[in-house]
């Protein structure tokens, strides 16, 4: 008896000592050309994207917006950083929901008139990019006078769960009546370590590109996977921000 007490002892201290399981954040390069469209003009653009990784949670920063998707909460938090604000959303999503009753069909019919389709094709071209192997596909994303051609060179490589990018990317298409297009992309089994866009629109072309930078093992600081303290919330208006998340 004294030897079981002794080995039980043991296992709940060496349980009690092993450090907790590490967070993954996988940070990505954005470059987005210069834009001059209908008398103005919009500077280039060099933007750091970051990917967080936890056990119950994913977390995409880009710009001054954040997406926490929380798989223990089954929540989508939508951050809007320069705002101090935050909306709350049910998952999985649905879109109706994300208006009241009597703007429904008004939302309706704009959504079919931003929406967009995305055809994906292999390529059999491959590529290596931050260390990681990686296969490129070809993405043509067309859209209400615009179009988008995109080359993505996707990876199984990282040390992640590819399934919850997958949700993410998924939970994001459902936000914005124009990014219906990013479901394909979700089907893709790996994550984009190089992607190249040339977007054309009313006459006018310009190019974007992402590539990976690193991907390392951290402790993620507290709040990370949550709204920030003193944030507000707001009902969710998928109108406002759509396409900017990506």
């Amino acid at each position: 008896m004294s030897r079981f007490r002794t080995a039980t002892a043991l296992t709940l201290a060496a349980l009690v000592a092993a450090p907790a399981a590490a967070d993954r954040v996988v940070t990505i390069k954005s470059h987005t050309d210069a834009i001059a469209m209908m008398g103005q003009k919009t500077p280039a653009t060099d933007e750091t994207h970051k990917y967080w990784f936890g056990d119950d949670a994913v977390r995409y920063d880009a710009g001054d917006l954040s997406t926490v998707v929380r798989f223990d909460q089954k929540k989508l938090f939508w951050i809007n950083h320069p705002e101090k604000q935050y909306s709350s959303i049910d998952l999985p999503i649905d879109f109706k929901k994300l208006v009241p009753p009597e703007m429904a069909p008004m939302m309706e019919q704009m959504a079919g008139m931003m929406s967009a389709s995305a055809q994906v094709s292999e390529t059999g071209k491959t590529g290596s990019y931050g260390g990681f192997d990686c296969t490129f596909y070809k993405v043509d994303i067309s859209m209400a006078m615009m179009s988008t051609s995109m080359n993505t060179c996707v990876t199984k490589k990282l040390p992640i769960d590819y399934s919850r990018y997958q949700e993410l990317v998924a939970s994001q298409s459902e936000m914005f009546p124009n990014m219906k297009w990013m479901k394909e992309l979700a089907k893709l089994e790996g994550f984009p370590v190089r992607s190249e866009s040339t977007t054309t629109m009313m006459g006018k072309s310009f190019g974007s590109w992402q590539e990976i930078v690193s991907s390392e093992e951290v402790s993620a600081p507290a709040g990370t996977y949550g709204p920030p303290a003193g944030y507000r919330e707001q009902p969710f208006n998928p109108m406002a921000g759509a396409g900017r998340n990506r």
